[in-house]
């Protein structure tokens, strides 16, 4: 007895037609161009936006008085706050999509965004 085939040759075709669709369009979803995080830095009366890679001293009049914001080698801090904790000074370095320091005392709010990948871990991610 002569035994059949178990795949054709269009069947084979059909498969592999398949996998290059797959691989062209998996290529396609992921390696579009990424969005580069930006900065927002809010005060009493005035918000800026900057890119994270910007290299720039942004100084923000509050209720107390002026808080400085540096945003150098693509990470944004508070250097310098006249609230007298200066937790927004010891939050340090932001860089990752998600992550903020607030001076609350001098109503000066700094938060990262965008879609570039590297989002800070929360309790939302869970």
């Amino acid at each position: 007895m002569k035994k059949k085939a178990l795949l054709k040759p269009l069947d084979v075709m059909v498969i592999m037609l398949g996998i290059v669709l797959t691989v062209a369009i998996g290529g396609a979803v992921y390696s579009g161009e990424k969005t580069s995080s930006r900065v927002i830095i809010r005060g009493m009366e005035k918000t800026w936006i900057y890119p994270l890679d910007a290299e720039v001293q942004v100084n923000v009049a509050g209720s107390l008085g002026e808080t400085v914001i540096r945003l150098h080698n693509g990470q944004a801090m508070i250097v310098s706050s006249p609230c007298s904790a200066q937790t927004c000074v010891a939050a340090g370095e932001l860089s990752k999509n998600g992550q903020w320091a607030a001076c609350l005392p001098n109503r000066v709010f700094v938060l990262v965004e965008g879609t570039d990948g590297t989002d800070a871990v929360d309790a939302a991610s869970f």
